[in-house]
């Protein structure tokens, strides 16, 4: 959970675990001199207190038991820094021991160890960064590829910080036009004419437009996110659907095989529309009677063209599926599945051991003999009956729609699905002041839908912000970061 405090002192291991060449100790906060001053002897016995120049400083840091360790103190004595308050990092050997002994020889010279993102936290509460940018440092870090990291970095530079900020700035001039003309409305004073004010909002809002088409233009395409369910019979998959919908739309009976056709629905959030798509249960046609081998068979064939044009696979299994169920389960992980997701469904009943080890050893990652890679990429437990978990897999669905398209928009994933709808308010603040300055309604108005557009633009760079907002943002990092 973030947290606001920024005036003590914090710790954590900032480089990726593991053992490598070169492992980081990092420290920022209030007492970071006084702090490293502790525990580190520079080669040069220099007094670290005293420092007050970025530099590099070689020396031993001092362990348990006077077990000194070698290496390389990094320190940035002023507000300098990434944080904006004094910092210093510890480079060393990357051992995962010795690191762990550094950091706690850090913190028992008078540091706390860091919440996840508390580094990147400090550097936004201090001006350091925007919120938008807070979420590319998230994205860089979770790069899967080079266009994600392109993505990343050019939110970082101010991609999306840089036209937002200007549209502010100038809505924050308009403003105060609009201020002193009312302050001064008895004098024969125009600080601002009617065309240079029409002017100006409908560039603001024209900007504002071009960035929200930019966030939903990507999710306009010739076939919608589609997520497909998929399953045995009675797996729970058309309860499901129906939760997730919030609807009863797919029939859902105690007799096993009710859907022989698939069902379809529409999920919408935030500007992203994903097509749910409820198929028959899966069988083995030659199971069958004669007599309905054909219906099945036509049942089994539109399953297998709706999985294999769907964008994503959603595997239900319920929790106390038999044996067999998992017959299906261990073809899919070892398929050629690009992007899917296993539910275990109906968790209000308790789970057979045979879905227990069949968990366990999809969540080790083991693959058996099969050199297949695991191909379920989360795993959500639920239950219609109660709701338990459903929220969850609708959230990540969103999640995943907004990742497969991400390389088409110049937003990072995180910032999309925060920001439209504040953009989208924005600009429809922006829309009505336009209109009550042309009506003549009233400067009032006119400022005063200004002032909602500047708070919904606050939001979504950080100047407005709520605890809510940084649990969010910040959550989502790893410690060190």
């Amino acid at each position: 959970m973030a947290s606001l405090d920024i005036d003590d002192t914090i710790a954590a291991i900032a480089s990726p675990p593991g053992a490598s060449e070169r492992g980081i100790v990092r420290v920022s906060g209030p007492d970071t001199l006084k702090c490293v001053a502790a525990c580190f002897r520079p080669d040069d016995k220099r007094s670290l207190e005293q420092q007050t120049a970025v530099d590099a400083i070689p020396g031993e840091l001092t362990l348990g038991d006077n077990l000194l360790l070698p290496g390389r103190l990094l320190i940035w004595p002023t507000d300098r820094s990434y944080t904006r308050q004094p910092s210093a990092e510890f480079h060393t050997i990357g051992s995962s021991p010795l690191l762990q002994l550094a950091l706690q020889t850090v913190c028992d010279a008078g540091a706390r160890v860091a919440r996840p993102g508390e580094f990147t936290l400090r550097a936004f509460l201090s001006g350091r960064l925007d919120l938008t940018q807070a979420e590319a440092v998230l994205a860089v870090i979770d790069a899967k590829g080079q266009d994600d990291l392109r993505l990343s970095l050019d939110q970082l530079a101010g991609g999306l910080a840089t036209p937002l900020t200007s549209i502010r700035n100038e809505l924050i001039s308009i403003l105060a036009e609009l201020e002193a003309q009312l302050d001064f409305a008895d004098e024969d004073i125009e600080f601002i004419s009617d065309s240079l004010l029409f002017q100006k909002l409908d560039l603001a809002r024209e900007q504002l437009d071009s960035i929200v088409n930019q966030i939903s233009g990507r999710h306009v395409t010739e076939e919608k996110f589609a997520a497909v369910l998929t399953g045995l019979p009675n797996a729970g998959k058309s309860s499901l659907f129906n939760q997730l919908l919030g609807e009863s739309k797919a029939i859902v009976t105690n007799v096993a095989g009710t859907t022989t056709d698939y069902v379809t629905g529409e999920l919408s959030q935030s500007g992203v529309t994903i097509q749910l798509i409820d198929t028959a249960g899966f069988e083995h046609i030659e199971s069958q009677e004669t007599d309905s081998r054909q219906i099945q068979a036509s049942a089994q064939g539109a399953r297998k063209d709706r999985i294999e044009r769907a964008d994503l696979r959603v595997q239900c299994l319920a929790a106390d599926a038999p044996a067999e169920a998992l017959i299906e389960l261990t073809e899919m992980r070892f398929s050629n599945e690009s992007a899917a997701i296993l539910v275990i469904t109906q968790t209000d009943r308790p789970l057979t051991d045979h879905v227990v080890a069949a968990l366990r050893e999809i969540e080790s990652g083991s693959t058996g003999t099969n050199d297949a890679p695991n191909v379920f990429q989360h795993i959500v437990h639920t239950s219609s009956t109660t709701s338990v978990g459903v929220d969850d897999l609708r959230n990540l669905l969103f999640q995943l729609a907004i990742e497969a398209q991400s390389s088409d928009s110049p937003i990072v994933g995180s910032t999309l699905r925060r920001t439209s709808d504040s953009l989208i308010a924005a600009a429809k603040s922006v829309q009505l002041a336009r209109q009550a300055a042309s009506e003549g309604i009233g400067e009032e108005l006119v400022a005063a839908e200004i002032r909602h557009s500047l708070d919904h633009l606050g939001c979504v760079v950080g100047t407005v912000y709520t605890d809510d907002i940084l649990d969010v943002v910040f959550g989502q990092f790893c410690i060190g970061k």
